[in-house]
């Protein structure tokens, strides 16, 4: 390589590597002008003329070979740094893992993979789920808040983790407000408020009348201790005065199968996990804490019917990137969610899973959001007293 053909090479190099390094090299280089070194492509430097030379023909030629390399060369570097642009604007590029903070089978797995398989399908890049579990969710969201904030690991979360674990758990492994950032609703979902077969109440009227006239004498079971079951229990109980006594489980499935069997007579609980025993008449759905009756379920009044609308409230599935995430890559994220929630496959999906789609809203929207849910839980989790450590 001649000396010429470095003092080109050198500029590409940083122009292929760092756009803001090439496009301040570009100011002082190529110097035309200036050109005291050989260009080693068959063309000669001009030697000096006396004054008063007015140059010949081949002065002319070679100048028009001078200028015919210099355009290639710009144009050389053009490319170079269109290629460069491209690369970094190219996301994903390569396979994002998705942290789902739970187990696989439950609603966060289920809503991950609805999004992941999606998201996969439009940017032609896998969309790796990965179930990381335990401690209700902070395991696996703290791996989430450590991760590089390149865009390639995500999390999948939900309700008990963001918002009732900041409460709930005395010392947290990260901070959900500080460490992550949030980009969007997967899903939301109600709860129902539903009684063994047996329990001789038809209405949310007639539970209200038996447990003031029984007191101690029902429990409700929850997934357990700080779930959002457990919590709106607890918030039905202040409401209205009540003694109803809690019973955690280690999860949905025994609880809903003690239901069943009478060992429990109350729950409040979601429709993903009691809405196939409401169908099949194994237990008796009295009301859902919505302001709109749940497609699915046209029976079930709401609380906002039953004079209760304070008794409003739900639990939801959401995305959140590492803290430092950058908005081009998180801009991706919102305008691909957007897409998937507002496609009529997903919705249909979801529905007949028993949650709602939900509606797209900015990020910055939100933000808001999951700070106003981050204090309405908080102050459930002081009311019931619960505490995780």
């Amino acid at each position: 390589m001649c000396e010429a053909d470095a003092e080109f090479l050198w500029p590409a190099a940083i122009a292929a590597s760092s756009r803001t390094a090439f496009l301040q090299s570009a100011v002082l280089w190529p110097r035309v002008v200036e050109m005291h070194t050989p260009l080693c492509w068959g063309v000669q430097p001009r030697t000096a003329k006396a004054p008063g030379n007015r140059g010949t023909g081949g002065d002319i030629k070679n100048s028009e070979t001078l200028m015919n390399i210099l355009l290639r060369r710009i144009a050389f570097l053009a490319t170079l740094l269109i290629a460069t642009t491209t690369h970094a604007d190219t996301y994903p590029s390569k396979p994002v893992r998705l942290i789902a903070p739970a187990p696989a089978g439950g609603g966060t797995d289920f809503l991950a993979r609805q999004f992941a398989m999606r998201w996969a399908e439009q940017s032609g890049q896998n969309v790796l789920v990965d179930n990381i579990s335990g401690a209700n969710g902070n395991i696996g969201a703290s791996q989430v808040a450590r991760a590089a904030p390149d865009g390639y690991t995500l999390l999948a979360s939900y309700v008990g983790t963001q918002a009732i674990n900041p409460s709930l758990y005395k010392t947290m492994p990260y901070d959900p407000e500080k460490d992550l950032i949030p980009i969007g609703n997967l899903a939301t979902y109600p709860f129902v408020i539903a009684v063994n077969s047996n329990v001789p109440v038809d209405s949310m009227d007639q539970l209200l009348t038996y447990a003031q006239a029984h007191p101690k004498e029902l429990s409700f079971g929850s997934a357990g201790v700080g779930s959002g079951g457990h919590l709106v229990g607890e918030l039905f109980n202040t409401k209205y005065k009540l003694k109803i006594l809690h019973v955690p489980y280690k999860g949905s499935a025994p609880m809903i199968s003690d239901l069943v069997g009478g060992q429990v007579q109350v729950i409040f609980d979601t429709l993903s996990t009691a809405g196939p025993f409401i169908k099949a008449g194994k237990i008796k759905a009295l009301a859902v804490t919505t302001e709109d009756r749940v497609p699915g379920y046209p029976d079930i009044p709401t609380v906002k019917e039953l004079g209760a609308p304070d008794l409003i409230i739900g639990g939801w599935y959401g995305l959140f990137a590492p803290k430092g995430t950058a908005e081009s890559a998180l801009d991706v994220v919102s305008s691909s969610l957007k897409s998937v929630l507002e496609s009529n496959d997903y919705q249909k999906t979801v529905t007949a899973a028993g949650y709602a789609p939900a509606t797209y809203v900015t990020r910055d929207a939100y933000k808001e959001f999951i700070e106003a849910e981050t204090r309405r839980w908080g102050e459930l989790v002081k009311v019931s007293g619960a505490k995780a450590n």
